[in-house]
């Protein structure tokens, strides 16, 4: 009895023991333990089960720090995102602030430019209206014909003066100097050139701008060179003002200006007054450009070509008359003849004619007389207006008459200071299908205006024949 109360407490005393482990957490059986009883076993079950829930409790702690780490994580990875977010708007912002900014200095700068520009052509043309000389009246050129009068100078600046006397200038207005005989045009603009300068030069040497002459009864002669020398303007225009006589003359050997007027660029010849040339060297007007006439009266009598282009000569209106040593006219390029009145007369050389062109000549309107050894003949596809031709067999004396009649019509009666074989005509009254009879030789005792001669009676004394002008442009042979 004894012995089982001691095994009972024995036990108790064991489970007591395992109880108080089991409360401090250690919920191991001991190694070599004997088997648990039935209530040892439930005792465990109820410390497994307790461990458990302290484990789930503990997973929970874990879950739950873990959670709170991820918050914060993701809180502060929202936080790093709201700030950059922030920043990349800052950036923006200041971004656009400064293109603002910039666009603001940018339409502020372009502003102030134009003022400045606005403000430098006020003062410009205050400075040059008021060199202008009040005595004088300037001359409005007449703009007719003139494809730059969008921007003419004569719109934009005031003209300026010089006085000719004898071998010095006087002279009104900026971009002019003057040193012994060469008076030197620097700037552009419009010039009116008066009086007479005995032995000079007006040399131009403007930065490719545009310089127009207004010749005001103008007498240049220059003994040793050009009377006019463009070395350098983007064109040069010669107007005779209404009512005016000019003339201009050269002299001695200048070969790299081989021209009374020489201008490395376009020349216009225009006008309502007078301008005679003489050529002693070699030609009347030379361009290495093109050669434009415009209107006025112009005579020009040259020891070569009165007038001479490397690119292209047209004839828009004016009256001209052209007596030259070797061509009339003569360039390496093409002739349009659109208009005016004009006399082209040849040299003696046999190879020289009334008009020469290396490219096409093309004759749309006006009037024009030819005569020399040669001349180039129109060409048909570019010719509007009719052109009727003479080319005699053999050469012509000078001073010789040739006469064209059509039925009781006089066309035309002329003749030339030098020996002929070509002679050319256009006018309007020439017509298509018309018959045509030549006579040459005889007398006139009509009224002779360089060496065309209207009115009057024609006495014959040759018969050339007649032909029948069936094309715009219509040559015919004389045995």
């Amino acid at each position: 009895m004894k012995q089982k109360k001691y095994t009972l407490a024995a036990l108790l005393s064991a489970l007591m023991i395992l109880g108080g482990m089991t409360a401090c957490g250690d919920s191991s059986t001991p190694s070599g333990s004997a088997q648990k009883p039935a209530d040892s076993e439930s005792i465990t079950e109820e410390t497994s089960a307790a461990d458990e829930s302290t484990e789930s409790e503990a997973e929970t702690s874990a879950a739950e720090k873990e959670g709170k780490k991820s918050g914060k994580e993701e809180s502060s990875s929202k936080t790093e995102k709201n700030s950059k977010a922030e920043k990349d708007s800052k950036a923006s912002a200041d971004s656009k602030d400064s293109k603002e900014e910039s666009s603001k200095e940018s339409s502020e700068s372009k502003t102030d430019a134009k003022q400045e520009s606005k403000s430098e052509n006020k003062t410009e043309s205050k400075s040059d209206s008021g060199t202008q000389n009040p005595e004088q009246k300037t001359q409005t050129p007449e703009n007719i014909d003139d494809p730059d009068d969008e921007d003419d100078e004569d719109k934009v600046k005031p003209t300026k003066y010089i006085y000719l006397q004898d071998t010095t200038a006087q002279y009104s207005g900026e971009g002019i100097t003057v040193k012994d005989g060469l008076i030197t045009i620097g700037k552009g603009g419009t010039y009116e050139i008066s009086g007479t300068l005995s032995n000079g030069q007006i040399l131009i040497t403007t930065d490719k701008k545009k310089v127009k002459l207004h010749l005001n009864g103008a007498s240049i002669t220059n003994k040793a060179g050009s009377a006019i020398n463009c070395q350098n303007a983007k064109k040069l225009t010669i107007n005779s003002l209404p009512g005016t006589v000019n003339y201009l003359e050269d002299g001695g050997v200048h070969d790299e200006d081989k021209g009374t007027v020489f201008s490395e660029d376009t020349v216009q010849i225009k006008g309502e007054g007078e301008l005679n040339i003489k050529a002693n060297y070699a030609h009347g007007i030379q361009s290495d450009d093109d050669i434009v006439i415009n209107g006025g009266t112009l005579n020009i009598e040259a020891a070569k070509s009165c007038l001479h282009s490397n690119d292209g000569i047209e004839i828009n209106a004016g009256v001209n008359y052209c007596l030259g040593g070797t061509n009339g006219i003569k360039t390496d390029g093409f002739i349009n003849i659109t208009g005016g009145s004009s006399v082209f007369i040849g040299g003696v050389r046999e190879e020289k004619g009334a008009i020469y062109c290396d490219g096409s000549l093309s004759v749309t309107g006006g009037s024009f007389w030819a005569i020399g050894n040669t001349c180039t003949t129109p060409d048909a596809s570019l010719t509007t207006a009719n052109v009727i031709g003479l080319m005699f067999a053999n050469s012509q004396p000078a001073g010789s008459l040739v006469n064209v009649t059509s039925g009781n019509n006089g066309i035309f009666t002329m003749t030339s200071p030098n020996n002929y074989k070509y002679v050319v005509y256009s006018g309007p009254e020439l017509l298509l299908n018309a018959e045509y009879a030549v006579n040459y030789g005889g007398s006139t005792d009509g009224s002779g205006d360089h060496y065309v001669y209207f009115g009057g009676t024609y006495t014959p004394d040759k018969d050339g024949g007649t032909f029948t002008a069936g094309n715009p442009v219509t040559f015919y042979t004389i045995q």
